[in-house]
């Protein structure tokens, strides 16, 4: 018997047109929604302007001076220092005074229409037509039909004598002859009121003060090397006044004995451990110098004469603003936050007057996390 195996075979159909337009419709949204997610993403742009203005810091620091090779340490520099004792005397003069009253006198022409001489004793009263009393100063002869010059001076002190040119008449005279012996002044008398200086401890203070800065610039010595820098500073300096405070004077002598160091050193390496102080006190993550102003302060602490060593306090302002290419504010430190979280970040900073931050487009709320994005800018305002 023979058995007849049949083969079975399944019918597939093609896809259908629908299915590949499918695919495709799905392709080109995927597409066209990764399109858009890479150009909004690459769209976001943040700028933000930082308003920074100048600080001036203040460095001071304490350098050696050493006459010798050797430096001790970093804060030490080579110099000279020389000292000599010198004697100095100043004149000057008081800043207060006072009022007193003084007496006013002059000159008069007493005139004699009689025919015969006059005598007139010292002392003699002359009175102006404003009642106003003086006396003679000496006696005088006024010879007949003649005239005499006669110093006469106020009977009281004070303002109140000062007078201008004036008739006099001479009331110890009879009253008829008072009108032929007469006096008149041709200028005014005035000096009834005159101020005098009066020592006073502020003028010693004052004084002592210039006396001292007298013998630094009667020692300054400006050394033929740009390079090099004199400092003179003076001690023992203790003035004496040869006037009381008190005394009507018109001037006093301050003189004294005093000692005067004159310490040389190079400028260039003063700057150097001055430089190195600045820039430590200087935030390099955030901070830039703009300008180091004029030369540094120099004040001598202390110094040996016999080793020739010195201690100086060194003083130097700078001026510090907010550097724009500072690692604070690099775009990384602005990624994915809000305008609130980047103001709050750069108010916290130093030197910051103010902050504008601009995203793009203007409805995105967080910047960019891509840092070419984000674009630092730091103006900087008085």
């Amino acid at each position: 018997m023979r058995v007849r195996h049949t083969e079975t075979r399944a019918k597939y159909s093609e896809p259908s047109v629908n299915f590949y337009r499918t695919i495709a419709l799905s392709f080109l949204v995927i597409t066209i929604a990764l399109l858009a997610v890479v150009v909004f993403v690459t769209s976001k742009k943040a700028t933000i302007t930082i308003l920074a203005k100048e600080d001036t810091r203040s460095v001071n620091l304490a350098v050696g001076l050493t006459s010798g090779d050797s430096i001790v340490d970093n804060n030490t520099i080579v110099g000279t220092v020389s000292s000599s004792i010198i004697n100095f005397s100043q004149k000057y003069y008081p800043t207060g005074s006072k009022t007193i009253e003084g007496i006013a006198g002059g000159e008069v022409v007493v005139y004699n229409k009689t025919n015969e001489s006059q005598v007139l004793v010292k002392t003699t009263r002359l009175v102006t037509d404003k009642g106003i009393l003086f006396r003679l100063s000496d006696k005088i002869t006024v010879p007949a039909n003649g005239q005499v010059s006669a110093t006469v001076y106020a009977d009281k002190s004070g303002i109140e004598s000062d007078i201008g040119p004036s008739n006099f008449t001479i009331p110890g005279l009879a009253t008829d002859k008072q009108k032929v012996v007469y006096a008149v002044s041709l200028k005014s008398m005035d000096t009834g009121v005159r101020k005098v200086g009066i020592l006073t401890e502020d003028d010693i203070k004052a004084a002592s003060k210039n006396f001292e800065e007298k013998i630094k610039e009667q020692f300054a010595v400006i050394s033929s090397d740009e390079n090099i820098k004199n400092v003179v500073t003076v001690t023992g300096a203790n003035p004496k006044s040869d006037k009381k405070i008190g005394e009507e004077i018109d001037g006093f002598n301050l003189s004294g004995t005093s000692t005067v160091v004159i310490i040389s050193y190079n400028k260039k390496s003063l700057n150097d451990v001055v430089s190195k102080v600045v820039s430590s006190k200087v935030d390099n993550t955030l901070e830039k110098v703009l300008t180091v102003t004029n030369d540094p302060k120099v004040v001598v602490s202390s110094y040996d004469a016999v080793n020739k060593t010195a201690q100086l306090s060194v003083s130097q302002d700078v001026l510090v603003t907010l550097d724009a290419n500072a690692e604070k504010l690099s775009p990384q430190y602005f990624m994915n936050k809000s305008k609130d979280d980047i103001e709050r970040y750069v108010f916290e900073l130093n030197h910051v007057a103010g902050v504008e931050v601009v995203f793009s487009p203007s409805w995105i709320s967080k910047a960019p996390t891509v840092p070419d994005k984000i674009k630092v800018i730091v103006k900087n305002v008085k």
